[in-house]
């Protein structure tokens, strides 16, 4: 193995683009250079560790396991210029921790509150927070690229993901139904039953996890609610019940979170449906220090 000479920003910059992308072209065009340039570049970074980075499988450009180190590595220094900048710049405080966080849009938004707020409020004179939604296809791209530091989703990781990606049951909690007050007076007298023909919202979709394993409870219950609504947001789902429209589903742990927001109150709860909640992280990679510290109170 050659001896390392000194790294170069300008191959560390091509490299990780590469990385991201998985191609050269793809790379170059982004870059707004050719592709002759970033292949010189990344070649001459390899050169200088001494062993390829990349692997060529089909058509796509997959990092070798140094080339994973090397991409965690450029991510970090990125991140370091880019807080170097903001600090002279007076836009952040120099010490500051940022944890880039995102949670698969079927998380309730609740939910995400709670299972951050220990780190929120041990860190919070230091701690700068990204926190984002979106679909988890997307978010896992963006975990595995290192562009998040974790993800918290409401499913266990995909099979073909499991050789970069590693999970962790962060919570889980059994279901509670809620409406309003006077609904939920009437509907609690004889649960479930009294959920037959009831307007009911749904806040999860039927091809989901939590959707299928909600239908199949109200199958062995024997009832069939009347669905008045299909509400994806948990916020949007919290108002739609507040305002009488139906009875909807939230975590048991979060219930009286919600309760206390909107004034609905409990029809009837159940531990046979249960939400579990992910803690998704690369694997291989060390973990930001804060993730850890979620880790450790799974």
């Amino acid at each position: 193995m050659s001896a390392m000479r000194g790294l170069n920003l300008k191959h560390l910059r091509y490299f990780s683009e590469v990385a991201r992308r998985g191609s050269i072209a793809l790379a170059a065009r982004a870059l707004f250079v050719t592709p002759q340039t970033v292949s010189a570049q990344v070649q001459e970074l390899e050169e200088s560790v001494g062993q390829p980075l990349f692997e060529r499988v089909g058509r796509r450009l997959l990092l070798t396991a140094a080339g994973e180190t090397a991409r965690d590595y450029a991510n970090n220094i990125f991140a370091l210029g880019d807080e170097l900048t903001q600090v002279l710049r007076g836009e952040r405080k120099a010490g500051s921790i940022t944890l880039r966080i995102a949670a698969t849009d079927s998380v309730p938004k609740l939910l995400t509150v709670a299972a951050l707020q220990p780190i929120v409020e041990r860190h919070r004179k230091e701690l700068e927070l990204e926190c984002s939604e979106g679909t988890y296809a997307d978010l896992l791209g963006q975990l595995a690229v290192g562009q998040l530091d974790a993800v918290l989703a409401d499913a266990p990781v995909p099979t073909n993901l499991v050789r970069v990606l590693e999970a962790r049951v962060l919570n889980e909690s059994g279901m509670t139904f809620l409406a309003t007050r006077h609904l939920a007076k009437r509907l609690a007298r004889q649960f479930p039953a009294s959920l037959r023909d009831a307007p009911f919202l749904e806040g999860s979709a039927p091809s989901s996890l939590l959707g299928q394993a909600i239908q199949a409870w109200f199958a062995r219950q024997g009832v069939r609610p009347h669905i008045v609504g299909r509400i994806d947001d948990s916020a949007l789902l919290q108002g739609f019940a507040a305002r009488g429209l139906g009875v909807a589903t939230v975590p048991t742990s979060i219930a009286p979170e919600v309760m206390r927001q909107s004034g609905l109150g409990v029809v009837g709860s159940t531990e046979e449906v249960r939400l579990t909640v992910f803690l998704v992280r690369a694997r291989g990679r060390r973990p930001h220090p804060l993730v850890r510290e979620l880790e450790e109170s799974c």
